[in-house]
């Protein structure tokens, strides 16, 4: 827990009646789903530490970027937190529109990497399009090994340690974000060539 220095007491109690206080946080994003032109939800991203893991939280409102309430959106799990040496969030812009993507960096004694879930708001559901994974997976005696998995879920397609892959068919469920944890990729098979 964050020991907190004041310099006026009202910034305090907003910061004790934070619906985060206690946790850890460690990115704030913000943005409209809609892009540019702002037609859409407005909302505001935040990932914080939750034990082993990374949890998300998101909140929109067509009105304006939201300041707090219940969050439309809560994965506790949705990136690893153990061993995790970088975790933010991005807002990027492209032409399907806007995405969050979740950036975990890590390493430990076994091995180091990179991973990005991308997330949209598609028909009124918080969806992964988007999952990329690099390692340098440390061989004890051997040669270190170079890992890689690059998906778009959105399209059904990816390139798995080089080898360009048709995903197998999943339905807008199986792509829903309140589902996807941390190692649901390899979970379902969908890193491996």
């Amino acid at each position: 827990m964050r020991a907190l220095t004041c310099a006026c007491l009202p910034i305090c109690l907003i910061a004790i009646a934070s619906p985060t206080w206690g946790q850890d946080v460690l990115s704030v994003a913000q943005g409209n789903w809609a892009g540019a032109s702002n037609a859409g939800f407005y909302f505001r991203a935040e990932l914080s530490r939750a034990g082993d893991a990374a949890r998300l939280r998101i909140w929109h409102d067509l009105a304006g970027v939201p300041a707090g309430g219940d969050a439309q959106f809560d994965n506790a799990e949705i990136a690893p937190g153990a061993f995790a040496t970088l975790q933010t969030l991005q807002v990027l812009d492209s032409a399907d529109g806007p995405a969050l993507q979740v950036v975990t960096e890590f390493a430990d004694e076994e091995a180091e990497g990179r991973e990005v879930l991308t997330i949209r708001f598609l028909d009124n559901q918080f969806t992964v399009t988007g999952y990329a994974h690099q390692s340098l997976i440390y061989n004890v005696g051997g040669a270190a090994v170079n890992f890689a998995c690059d998906l778009d879920l959105w399209n059904g397609t990816g390139v798995v340690d080089g080898v360009a892959v048709a995903l197998p068919a999943m339905d807008f469920e199986e792509k829903n974000a309140s589902l996807w944890v941390y190692g649901t990729a390899f979970d379902q098979g969908l890193c491996v060539g």
